[in-house]
């Protein structure tokens, strides 16, 4: 049972880089608020976009799935996707479980993200 409700934030620290940070827990009942958080990420007109899992507790399969359609945006779009998530995170297991991992950049925090 989940309970850490899920929230999700979108910011832009400088021209051309976007950030969305997803904290808590990530499951059927806040899917439909993920995905429309990820639509404003595909919208935006930057250059890299930072997706920061360090504050989530736990990330469901269709939270993965919504992930895959971002790269794949990016990739598209020539775009770069970036994933945060330290060793510890949450978010580390099912990206590695499921062997999506290889298909992402994954940095330990956002520093190593914005100056990547």
């Amino acid at each position: 049972m989940s309970t850490s409700e899920g929230s999700f934030s979108l910011i832009s620290p400088k021209p051309g880089v976007f950030v969305f940070s997803v904290a808590g827990d990530v499951d059927i009942d806040n899917s439909d608020l993920a995905q429309d958080w990820a639509e404003r990420v595909r919208l935006n007109d930057g250059e890299l976009t930072v997706v920061d899992l360090s504050e989530s507790t736990f990330i469901s399969s269709d939270f993965l799935n919504i992930l895959l359609g971002l790269r794949q945006d990016h990739e598209d779009r020539g775009r770069i996707l970036i994933l945060v998530a330290s060793r510890h995170a949450a978010a580390r297991a099912p990206l590695a479980t499921t062997g999506l991992s290889k298909f992402f950049t994954i940095v330990p925090d956002l520093a190593s993200a914005l100056s990547a």
